[in-house]
């Protein structure tokens, strides 16, 4: 069997040959390693992330390097390299795709699924970096450290702020978290020590997630309606896309602060810009925009009640170092088992199961 890792400049090819050596070792005499892009600039990485994940895995063309290998591939790993149907079509052995992420953007999952191919991600990988981040940024934006820092650097000592009539601190405070998977759940968890209230509000969770994470479920109206924070921790799908609107925006207590350290689609971004420019909101934090990096004389960029990070969150050494690993893992456990919790079209095996 051979294994194909396609690395790049945040995860490098070696990175993920030392896990593959060390886990599939026994399934792959074999793994070769290679670049997406053959670049170590990560600016560059990211705008050519954005466009698969804004236009598909086809958005972008197949390097000549990653045609080169893939022919013969039985195995195929990567982090943000497009799977599109073309290079599927180049792999006629093509038994599994791994990707060292929770959101497959830059798969083809239907095209795998009609070749009857497993497409395997790993769930949580940057879930304590992203949970951590989430907190820093409502204390961030909640007690202007960001703005005091800057004022700091250019010679002034602030003490007036746009929410100084209301200064809050966590303690009797009520978060709202929107989604309750892995991360939201961590931040209910890191939350406990505030003492503050709960709020959550899931379409898809269970009893079983919800056990002692101390999360009242609510609807989305009454959640944000309710809370002083609101931290977005959903998935982006066609379905939820632009889910916080200007109607949504106007629940909201004068207030309040909303955290966005999931996906800027979530939000309307332009109806937010409304929001904190008229003060009907408290404030904003947020690591994800509609266009990365943020252009020059964006809206968000003149405010003073806006916190915002570049798409920090889910980036610590941390997080990306362990994610080959973890990928590894669950593909072992397939080659083994025939079975994962993380295979993204699972209909592939009750196909494989009635000989389809």
């Amino acid at each position: 069997m051979k294994i194909l890792c396609v690395g790049d400049a945040m995860i490098p090819p070696d990175k993920f040959g030392a896990a593959s050596e060390e886990i599939l070792s026994g399934y792959a005499p074999e793994v070769q390693l290679t670049d997406w892009l053959g670049i170590t600039d990560k600016a560059y990485l990211q705008n050519e992330r954005v466009k698969v994940e804004k236009g598909g895995p086809a958005a972008v063309p197949i390097p000549e390097n990653v045609r080169a290998l893939i022919a013969d591939c039985e195995v195929l790993l990567v982090h943000y390299c497009p799977v599109a149907r073309e290079l599927m079509e180049s792999a006629p052995r093509l038994k599994v795709v791994g990707i060292t992420r929770g959101g497959v953007e830059n798969i083809d999952v239907a095209t795998a699924t009609a070749r009857g191919i497993p497409v395997v991600k790993i769930s949580g990988r940057n879930a304590q970096a992203v949970s951590d981040f989430a907190i820093g940024l409502m204390l961030a934006e909640m007690r202007n450290i960001a703005r005091a820092h800057v004022g700091l650097l250019a010679g002034k000592w602030r003490k007036e702020f746009v929410n100084v009539s209301w200064l809050p601190q966590m303690s009797g405070k009520t978060i709202g978290l929107v989604g309750l998977g892995k991360i939201g759940a961590l931040v209910a968890r890191k939350l406990s020590g505030f003492e503050v209230k709960v709020l959550g509000y899931d379409p898809f969770v269970t009893p079983a997630q919800l056990a002692g994470l101390n999360v009242e479920l609510a609807d989305l109206d009454r959640l944000l309606a309710s809370s002083d924070i609101v931290s977005i921790h959903a998935r982006l799908t066609p379905a939820n896309r632009g889910m916080l609107g200007a109607r949504e925006l106007a629940l909201m207590k004068p207030t309040a602060i909303l955290v966005n350290t999931a996906r800027a689609g979530l939000v309307d971004e332009q109806a937010l810009v409304a929001a904190l420019v008229e003060r009907r909101i408290g404030g904003a934090a947020l690591d994800v925009f509609g266009t990365e990096p943020l252009p020059a004389g964006h809206p968000f960029l003149g405010l003073d009640n806006v916190t915002l990070t570049s798409h920090l969150a889910g980036t610590t050494v941390d997080a990306l170092t362990q994610s080959p690993y973890l990928l590894c893992e669950e593909v072992r456990r397939f080659l083994e088992t025939g079975r994962s919790a993380e295979i993204v079209n699972p209909q592939v095996l009750a196909r494989e199961a009635h000989g389809g």
